[in-house]
């Protein structure tokens, strides 16, 4: 029996049935689709950094290494488990050529390499370690095969003023677990040794990759950073750990990730309230059938469970069809997290996803067992007289003569006023729909906007000028770039930086090191956010990462070690920076004495020179520095993540605009079952169908215009904070949460978020609006007697 009414009742109220299951699957799609993201993200980034046995601690040293000196002082230090040295070779841009195009715009530090045989390996597209390269072949990082289209087969040159010239061809790309996302900024390029060797005796600088594992990473490792760097051993350069690396790993496509899952889990919250709002307008309809079944003696139990039949069938089918849905769409989502990271075949793809489709049927039952409930006081007098669940409307009490408007206009914002309690879900889908449709916009437009490089650690400078140290030699070369900048009449100011590692203290008295960035910060400064630049050695600024990790505030003393003394430094500003782990800062101290790390100098030209055109021209003059112009430089750290992000901002957009059009279409016939009388009554006495639509069109227009305008304002406050919070998470993990060290202002296109995304919200809410609401033809005066 139940099986047929459930049939009959389908057969009814078609299109209501296929909404509702089209509804709960994506629900159920979008759940599903969020659990595989996640699952395969961390299953990818765990299996990447498994596979390739990636160190524990890297200290990157640029001159002269002595082996046997670090073999003696691991040999004593018990917590290493093994260490290891890697060769790199360094290549100028201007001397590497990829099929022909020159990399003097490449930002990242290409480097030569001799694969490792059994750690830290460099793995292949199938994620299998590559230990061997042939002769005259090379492979190439998988981010220029992602982002610069190269291919198998195509050619690599390298060569050098003298007339050297080697050619490679591409034989494969890797999948590097220290070096693989874009912000990392240096790059490990796999040659056999004789190759490496010949290229060596012509160009390159030599660096060494000074690499050690733990026995207990997670507790070891601080302190044995300390005692590395305090000890005499070769450290000219920057030291990472492996929490950094999955925090770059976190950067580069957990950014993406985060943002998807995000955007999936309140799409789920407005499919939701759009679900809610189906069962209303399902229940509207068969209000009164509900009163014939009680009357001709069926309990209530057994009319419930009618119900909880038809419902646990869609919801049963739509898990189904949205589980299905979910397992195709994650690996779409997660395909450029699958070809910078390589994919797992765990049986975890398959079980998560799964879990959350049964854990989102369960909530749909459960919902509708609650939605029951309020037929437990429903007799059968009272539904055959009413024929309503819902509350007389209020609106004809108002006075209707006073007003302008026209008549039916008027009677829809009436009704809007006088059961406001009914248009409050409606609101708050509207709302959460604006919201999600215009927070991935923004952030994908922050990330992309120039201004963004105020949040990289450096102010607005046109270009971008890196010297490593790594000789007794380097200082007199920046003084030379330093001079050779100077007497240009093409640069309009300069400022020169030298960063130095100095020891300090965290917020538990722990010894750590923190790289100072010394200089005139009065030049080409950057964006503060609480305090100012250091203008006197006494004074240091801290980015808001380091700053919360040292416990202090503005205005409060920091110890630093300074040419072995400690001084008591005052915080006098804090800033963002999202570069080097987001720990860095900024002071006026003596150099000499100190380890120097690496040099930049900041260059703003002078009106009407163009950068592009500059920085090559600098890269041949200003040699072995790293030269690039400021675009350049934020558009390939962090272009292929705001690409993903603006992708995904236009996918989030589209549904939440098809999710909106569902749901006020849905309303809309539940706001028609609920006034088939007074419709009726109203074109008896004469008022035409049009003018009826349009009671309806101002209602929910009125209701969207509402939503439209907090969903934004929440966009701008609660969005931007919950971008900040991504942003916490990511670089500081959950400890930092809350604790403001992100903030990051959203740089909002006004066209696009006030004007384009409304309007686009506008026509699909009235089209769906419109097109629901022709329903009212069937409702007449005879239908009303009769019933």
């Amino acid at each position: 029996m139940y099986a047929r009414m459930i049939a009959r009742d389908f057969t009814r109220n078609r299109n209501v049935g296929v909404v509702l299951i089209v509804l709960m699957m994506l629900s159920v799609v979008l759940a599903t689709a969020s659990a595989g993201i996640l699952v395969r993200l961390t299953g990818a980034s765990n299996s990447l950094m498994s596979q390739a046995e990636a160190p524990h601690v890297v200290q990157l040293h640029a001159g002269a290494y002595d082996p046997e000196q670090v073999e003696r002082w691991a040999a004593e230090r018990p917590e290493v488990a093994h260490h290891q040295a890697m060769l790199m070779l360094g290549i100028d841009g201007a001397n590497l050529f990829f099929d022909g195009a020159p990399q003097t715009a490449n930002i990242q530090q290409n480097s030569l390499v001799v694969p490792n045989q059994e750690r830290d390996l460099l793995l292949d597209l199938e994620n299998q370690p590559i230990t061997d390269v042939d002769p005259g072949t090379i492979v190439l990082p998988v981010i220029y095969q992602v982002e610069e289209g190269l291919e198998v087969g195509d050619p690599v040159e390298i060569t050098t003023a003298d007339g050297f010239a080697k050619e490679f061809t591409i034989a494969g790309f890797a999948r590097d677990s220290i070096m693989n996302p874009a912000i990392t900024s240096s790059k490990r390029l796999a040659v056999a040794a004789s190759d490496l060797e010949e290229v060596r005796a012509h160009t390159g600088q030599v660096e060494h990759l000074v690499e050690f594992w733990l026995h207990d990473p997670d507790v070891q490792t601080a302190a044995f950073e300390k005692a590395y760097l305090d000890s005499g051993m070769p450290k000219a350069g920057q030291m990472v750990d492996s929490a950094i690396f999955r925090m770059f790993t976190m950067i580069g496509d957990g950014m993406v990730a985060a943002v998807v899952i995000l955007v999936s889990l309140l799409l789920l919250v407005v499919a939701l309230l759009c679900l809610r709002f189906s069962f209303l307008t399902a229940a509207e309809q068969d209000y009164r059938e509900i009163g014939v079944l009680k009357a001709i003696g069926v309990a209530s139990r057994d009319v419930k469970k009618i119900y909880l039949t038809k419902y646990a069938v869609l919801a049963g089918t739509a898990a189904v069809l949205g589980l299905l849905g979910g397992w195709a769409l994650a690996p779409l989502l997660s395909r450029n997290i699958t070809r910078y990271m390589g994919s797992t075949t765990s049986v975890w793809n398959w079980i998560v996803p799964l879990l959350a489709a049964v854990v989102v049927l369960a909530v749909l039952v459960l919902f509708v067992l609650v939605l029951l409930r309020r037929f437990n006081g429903i007799s059968a007098v009272t539904a055959l007289s009413a024929g309503t669940t819902g509350p007389r409307s209020t609106a004809a009490r108002l006075r209707l003569h006073r007003s302008r408007m026209p008549v039916h206009l008027r009677l829809g914002v009436m009704d809007v006023i006088g059961r406001w309690p009914t248009y409050v879900l409606l609101f708050f889908v509207f709302a959460v729909s604006t919201f999600i449709t215009i927070v991935p916009v923004n952030a994908a437009t922050t990330v992309t906007a120039p201004g963004f490089i105020n949040y990289m650690g450096i102010g607005k400078v046109d270009l971008r000028i890196d010297l490593d140290y790594v000789d007794p030699a380097t200082p007199g070369q920046f003084s030379r770039i330093v001079e050779e900048l100077g007497a240009d009449p093409d640069v309009a100011e300069i400022a020169p930086m030298v960063t130095t590692r100095n020891d300090t203290v965290d917020q538990d008295g722990n010894a750590t090191s923190l790289y100072l960035e010394n200089g005139d910060h009065t030049r080409l400064p950057l964006t503060y956010t609480e305090g100012r630049a250091p203008t006197d050695p006494s004074e240091i600024a801290l980015s808001l990462l380091a700053l919360n990790e040292a416990g202090r505030a503005v205005g409060e003393a920091l110890p630093v070690e300074v040419g072995g003394q400690v001084r008591e430094l005052t915080v006098v500003g804090s800033y963002q920076d999202v570069t080097r782990g987001g720990k860095t800062a900024k002071a006026v101290l003596p150099t000499e004495g100190n380890e120097v790390m690496w040099y930049m100098i900041g260059v703003d030209l002078a009106p009407g020179v163009d950068p592009a055109g500059k920085a090559p021209a600098y890269t041949a003059q200003l040699a072995p520095a790293r030269v690039a112009d400021i675009e350049q430089w934020r558009s390939q750290t962090l272009g292929p993540i705001a690409g993903q992000i603006a992708l995904t901002a236009a996918v989030s957009a589209v549904v939440a605009v098809v999710l909106a059009m569902l749901m006020t279409a849905l309303f809309t016939r539940m706001l028609i079952a609920r006034d088939a009388g007074q419709i009726a009554i109203q074109r008896a006495v004469g008022a035409d169908d049009a003018g009826l639509r349009r009671q309806y069109l101002t209602r929910i227009l009125l209701v969207l215009v509402l939503g439209v305008v907090v969903g934004t304002v929440a966009a701008n406050s609660v969005g931007e904070q919950m971008f900040n919070l991504m942003f916490e998470g990511m670089f500081g993990g959950l400890e930092a949460l809350g604790q403001g060290t992100s903030r990051i202002d959203f740089a909002v296109n006004p066209v696009l978020a006030y004007l384009v995304l409304p309007v686009a919200l506008l026509a699909a809410v009235t089209g769906a609006t419109a097109a629901s609401s022709r329903s009212i033809v069937h409702a007449d005066i005879s239908t009303l007697t009769t019933e």
